[in-house]
């Protein structure tokens, strides 16, 4: 019995046959949809890694817990600062998508509401994910702007300049930039110590909190204090 070549079978209409050396090596590229699904699967089993394992959990056990080899994980995030700054921009997100459903469910924009929106958002997420919380600050504070360089604090940060700049609108923007950080650093900073004792409510906390900034940047803003 005589056996057709592939080129052959094309040429007689017999089937649709696929030349195996022309066949692509190895595993066909991912789509985006596929890369995007395979980043955040990795995400999330880094970030339960750290909730069990606790603040201090290594590459190694990140990769155990998705079921990947080391390399992955660093082919994939550059290394361990790589998967903070991936989580870091999840809990920004989940802190974005907080603040816009509740000043869209309040229906009018107010500035008191909008900064108890994102103080109440911040130490929300603070208090229900410690170790995660735990976990980004004790990798950022290595570098020169400490916690303020990771994108948790970069991605608010825009959305909190616009409203700093809101409240005190004749602020120059350097000024204001830098406002915008003494913000977070003041909110972290008592968010950390109410943590410590929780002496106050979660809710007084959040209410104050919210005055003394407006009232600050409103104080910030004021002619006299402009020159």
């Amino acid at each position: 019995m005589t056996t057709l070549s592939v080129a052959s079978k094309r040429q007689a209409g017999v089937v649709d046959v696929v030349d195996p050396d022309r066949r692509p090596r190895g595993r066909p590229p991912r789509t985006d949809l596929q890369r995007a699904a395979h980043r955040n699967r990795l995400i999330e089993a880094a970030m339960e890694a750290v909730r069990e394992r606790g603040a201090d959990v290594s590459i190694d056990e990140m990769a155990e817990y998705a079921g990947v080899s080391k390399p992955v994980l660093y082919s994939e995030f550059g290394g361990k600062l790589g998967v903070v700054d991936a989580i870091a921009v999840v809990l920004a997100e989940e802190v974005e998508r907080t603040v816009v459903a509740r000043l869209a469910a309040g229906g009018t924009f107010d500035v008191e509401g909008a900064i108890g929106s994102i103080v109440d958002a911040l130490v929300t997420l603070i208090d229900d994910e410690p170790q995660l919380y735990a976990f980004l600050v004790r990798n950022f504070r290595m570098s020169d702007r400490g916690f303020l360089d990771n994108a948790l604090v970069r991605v608010i940060h825009e959305r909190a300049s616009l409203i700093v700049g809101f409240v005190a609108p004749n602020v120059r923007r350097d000024e204001l930039s830098i406002l915008t950080d003494g913000v977070f650093g003041f909110v972290f900073a008592a968010v950390e110590s109410w943590l410590a004792t929780r002496q106050i409510s979660k809710q007084r906390l959040v209410r104050t909190l919210s005055s003394v900034i407006r009232a600050g940047l409103v104080e910030a803003a004021s002619p006299g204090r402009r020159s």
